[in-house]
C-alpha cells in the first residue's frame, strides 16, 4: 500500500526539489545598467543590476552600495525560504542609488551571499563627465582698462544665477600665476549685473596686446577660491571712441528742478554739449556720447537760479562707473576736468580707426532679432535664463538672427555671442 505514495513522494522531490537553503547562488546577475547613461558630475547616478532568481523560493534579502573614491562596490544578499521550490527562473531587479559623483571613472564589483555576477566585463565601468557648474554660467563680459584711472582694471560680469557669492574678490594672473591686479571687497555679493574694480599691483608688468592669463573668483573675502577662467586677455582694445555718460545728480538736501546746459572741452576746442534736465520726479540725468581717450574740460551752466538740492555733476562710463565730479555752483559757471583712457591706459594718442562694437536689438511680435552693429556674423550665440540655464544656443554665420520667444516664461534672459573676431559682446533682455 505504500509504494504508490513512495513513488509520488520521489517524483515529487524529482520535480520540485527538497526546499533547503544551500551554497548555491540564488540570485544570478546578467548585466548592469546605468542612468542616465552618460551622468555628468550634476546628475545623480542610478545603477541597476538585472538578474533572475533561481527558484520559485528565492528572494533578495537586502542590499547596499558604497562609493570609495572612483570604487563602487555593491553588496546584494539572496536567500531562499525553504520549503518546497519549483526550479523555475524568475527574472529581477536590485536599484542603487548613488546621487551625484565627481567627474572621473568608476569600476563596479558585486559581491554578497548566494549570489552570482555574469554581468559582461565591460558593463563594470562608467565614466562620469564633468558638468556644467554654477561658474560656466557667470558671463564674463569684458576685463578692461578702467575708463577714468590708469592704476584700476574693470572686470564686468552677468550673474544670471541664484547664487550670492558672498563677499566676492576678482584675482587677475598672468600666465605665471603672478598676481596683476586685485579687488579689495566691497560688495555682498554678485548681483545680476555688477562691475568690479581692482587695482594693480605695485611693480606688477601689465602684458602688451593679448596675453594668456587666469582671472580667479574667491569669496569670503578670499578664504575660498569660487572660480577660475583661463582665457586670452586683451585690456586695451582698440576703438575709435568709447562711451561716456555726461550727467547730473541731485543729492538731497531739497529737490533741484531746471535744465543746466554743459559743454565738453579738448585743447580749448568744444567738441560735444547739450542739456540736462532735472524735475520734481527725474533726480538723475545722463546724455550719451562716443570720445577718444585724452584729456577733457566739463563745464555745466544753470539756466535758471538756485531752487534747492545739492546738484553734482561730471562724467560716468560703462555700467555708469563714476568718473570725477563737482557741485554745481549757480552764481558762475562750473568745470571738472577729468582724463579719459577709455577701456585703454596706454598712451592716449596711440589709438587705431576702428569703432566699437555692440549688440543691437530689435523686438518683433513673436520675439527678437538680434544683430552686430557693425554686421559681422554672431559666432557662438548663448541665451541664458534669469536661473543661468542654457535656454537657446547656436552658431550663427550671418549678421542678424531672429529669436522666438514665444514659449518662454516672462523675467530676464542674457544673451551671449562670441564671433570670429573673439569678442565676447553681451546684453540683456525682459520677456513680458
Amino acid at each position: 500500500m505504500r509504494q504508490p505514495y513512495l513513488r509520488f513522494a520521489l517524483a515529487s522531490v524529482l520535480l520540485f526539489g527538497l526546499a533547503r537553503p544551500g551554497k548555491a547562488a540564488q540570485f544570478h546577475v546578467s548585466h548592469i545598467g546605468v542612468t542616465p547613461p552618460a551622468p555628468t558630475s550634476i546628475d545623480p547616478v542610478q545603477l541597476k543590476i538585472y538578474g533572475y532568481l533561481a527558484n520559485s523560493g528565492s528572494f533578495i534579502a537586502n542590499s547596499a552600495a558604497a562609493v570609495n573614491g572612483f570604487d563602487v562596490a555593491l553588496t546584494v544578499n539572496a536567500d531562499n525560504s525553504g520549503g518546497i521550490t519549483i526550479p523555475i527562473t524568475i527574472p529581477d531587479t536590485v536599484t542603487f542609488e548613488l546621487g551625484t559623483l565627481a567627474p572621473g571613472t568608476y569600476t563596479i564589483t558585486i559581491a554578497g551571499t548566494q549570489v552570482e555576477d555574469a554581468a559582461p566585463l565591460e558593463q563594470h565601468t562608467f565614466t562620469v563627465l564633468g558638468g556644467p557648474t554654477v561658474c560656466d554660467s557667470l558671463v564674463i563680459a569684458s576685463v578692461n582698462w578702467a575708463p577714468f584711472s590708469d592704476t584700476a582694471i574693470m572686470v564686468h560680469v552677468f550673474n544670471p544665477t541664484s547664487t550670492l557669492f558672498d563677499y566676492p574678490g576678482f584675482l587677475l594672473l598672468d600666465a605665471n600665476g603672478d598676481t596683476l591686479a586685485q579687488e579689495t571687497v566691497n560688495f555682498f555679493g554678485i548681483p545680476a549685473e555688477n562691475w568690479h574694480t581692482l587695482t594693480v599691483r605695485p611693480n606688477a608688468v601689465i602684458p602688451d596686446g593679448t596675453f594668456t592669463g587666469t582671472l580667479e573668483l574667491w569669496t569670503g573675502f578670499y578664504q575660498a577660491l569660487a572660480c577660475s577662467w583661463e582665457m586670452d586677455f586683451n585690456l586695451c582694445p582698440s576703438a575709435a571712441c568709447s562711451t561716456v555718460f555726461p550727467m547730473i545728480q541731485n543729492y538731497g538736501s531739497g529737490t533741484a528742478t531746471g535744465s543746466f546746459l554743459y559743454h565738453i572741452q579738448q585743447g580749448g576746442t568744444q567738441v560735444a554739449s547739450g542739456t540736462l534736465t532735472l524735475s520734481s520726479d527725474v533726480q538723475y540725468e545722463s546724455d550719451t556720447l562716443c570720445l577718444a581717450p585724452g584729456q577733457y574740460l566739463m563745464q555745466i551752466i544753470p539756466q535758471q537760479g538756485p531752487n534747492g538740492g545739492q546738484p553734482h555733476f561730471g562724467v560716468a562710463a560703462g555700467g555708469l562707473i563714476q568718473g570725477p565730479t563737482a557741485a554745481v555752483i549757480w552764481t558762475t559757471n562750473s568745470a571738472v576736468p577729468f582724463t579719459f583712457y577709455g577701456p585703454c591706459a596706454d598712451d592716449i594718442t596711440g589709438i587705431d580707426d576702428i569703432p566699437s562694437v555692440s549688440l543691437i536689438l530689435a523686438r518683433s511680435t513673436n520675439g527678437i532679432g538680434l544683430a552686430r552693429s557693425d554686421n559681422k556674423a554672431l559666432g557662438e550665440l548663448q541665451v541664458f535664463d534669469a536661473l543661468g540655464r542654457t535656454v537657446t544656443r547656436a552658431k550663427v554665420t550671418l549678421g542678424r538672427w531672429p529669436i522666438s520667444t514665444t514659449s518662454w516664461r516672462a523675467g530676464l534672459y542674457l544673451i551671449r555671442s562670441i564671433g570670429a573676431d573673439k569678442q565676447v559682446l553681451v546684453t540683456r533682455f525682459v520677456v513680458e
